[in-house]
């Protein structure tokens, strides 16, 4: 599998013709942001045909650590009761098919919680196998739960570079020289589209040639 900068680099040779400098038009950013919503895109199409969540593209982002908080969250009231959530915010996740793309579990990852609406958890206990599963509601970007103190992450990124913002152990969970969270056949499919329509549009758009913010094709007009 390739990484996120590899990918990039090959749209850029392919662009210019194996000849990268620093007049690269469109910009190595841009190409980056285009890269992520375009896999954000094939990612969920995917699932939603096919049902099939790929654990390859999940993201680990490490131990969350819990904080016990007043339920209401509210600066001026508070309701006496308390609960648990996550210190950090999550970073925003791929809206899969009726569900979230995030896993949630214990610290070694050998227990998988239950993501349930957050008007549903006080009542997970009353149903035939809720006692079986540890109930977990994601709400404004945190997940909420009892009496645990903390949490393992995995989701599907809607910008992988997200995870650069986030530990897993001593060292930064994402980098653009690590493998991009990509099926390897999706590859070819992202760098044709991008080619065939982004791509088309800025490059018909003319370069400007001697950075005066105009391009060359006005001045000959």
């Amino acid at each position: 599998m390739s990484s996120r900068k590899e990918l990039i680099y090959n749209i850029l040779n392919i662009i210019e013709g194996g000849r990268i400098n620093d007049d690269i038009t469109p910009s190595y950013r841009q190409i980056g942001f285009i890269v992520d919503y375009k896999r954000a895109q094939y990612l969920r199409q995917d699932q939603t045909k096919n049902w099939f969540d790929m654990d390859t593209v999940y993201q680990d982002l490490g131990i969350f650590q819990m904080e016990e908080v007043d339920a209401s969250e509210c600066c001026c009231f508070e309701s006496g009761c308390t609960i648990y959530r996550t210190v950090l915010t999550i970073p925003e996740v791929l809206r899969y098919k009726l569900k979230y793309a995030l896993k949630i579990g214990a610290i070694d990852k050998r227990k998988r919680f239950e993501i349930v609406l957050p008007e549903r958890f006080d009542y997970t206990g009353y149903t035939k196998f809720g006692r079986l599963t540890i109930p977990i509601y994601y709400l404004n970007n945190r997940i909420y739960a009892q009496d645990i103190a903390a949490i393992n992450i995995r989701g599907v990124l809607a910008s992988p570079e997200d995870a650069k913002g986030y530990t897993c152990g001593t060292t930064s969970c994402f980098t653009d020289d690590m493998e991009y969270p990509l099926p390897a056949d999706m590859i070819t499919l992202i760098t044709n589209d991008i080619l065939g329509t982004e791509m088309k549009v800025l490059l018909s758009l003319g370069q400007d040639l001697e950075n005066n913010a105009t391009d060359k094709e006005q001045r000959l007009t």
